[in-house]
């Protein structure tokens, strides 16, 4: 692992344990064993540390992502729904750098989407124009389909994280399904 990887781990690790405000490049230095000055010859400042860990993070889930396949409708949704319920519980630091947190890395609707820098909504996008092509979908912009259902799953992941739900992980893994699968499917999405 080169000096550069490892300072990105470690400032995963205390983005885990101590939150955006506990994180600094000095605390990072030190747990690395490198000088403040060895940190700084590979990231600017913290911004550029942030915005490294928020492209590092984008990129784990996209891999998440292409592990899956190719999957049509609605089982493709399934299968990445349920991965981006994993990722936000099981890496929660990964999680919010590439969903919560404003690192630079991050896709701006409607531009970086409609130019193809989200592979992952654009695939489903994509999805979504071929569900409604075969009459499973709803009528709308598919990409705004694409959003909503993202943005129902992203508020019970938060709502999750935060305790309001008392349901177990599959229990609560279902919710997200059935609920994310209502803003897009035709029907009642179940």
């Amino acid at each position: 692992m080169t000096t550069k990887e490892r300072i990105l781990a470690i400032a995963i690790s205390e983005l885990e344990a101590h939150g955006l405000d506990g994180l600094s490049l000095r605390a990072v230095g030190q747990k690395a064993g490198i000088t403040p000055m060895a940190v700084y010859r590979h990231f600017a400042d913290k911004a550029a540390l942030l915005q490294a860990v928020g492209a590092h993070a984008l990129d784990r889930w996209q891999r998440r992502v292409q592990a899956l396949g190719d999957l049509p409708l609605p089982a493709g949704f399934e299968a990445i729904a349920t991965a981006f319920v994993d990722f936000a519980l099981d890496e929660p630091a990964l999680f919010d750098a590439a969903f919560v947190l404003k690192t630079r890395a991050e896709r701006i609707y409607p531009d970086d989407f409609e130019a193809g820098r989200s592979p992952v909504i654009g695939g489903f996008a994509q999805r979504l124009a071929e569900g409604q092509a075969a009459g499973l979908v709803r009528a709308g912009p598919p990409l705004e389909l694409a959003m909503a259902t993202w943005g129902v799953l992203q508020g019970l992941v938060a709502l999750h994280r935060s305790g309001r739900f008392n349901l177990s992980r599959p229990a609560f893994t279902a919710l997200c399904l059935r609920s994310a699968a209502r803003i897009y499917l035709k029907g009642d999405g179940q």
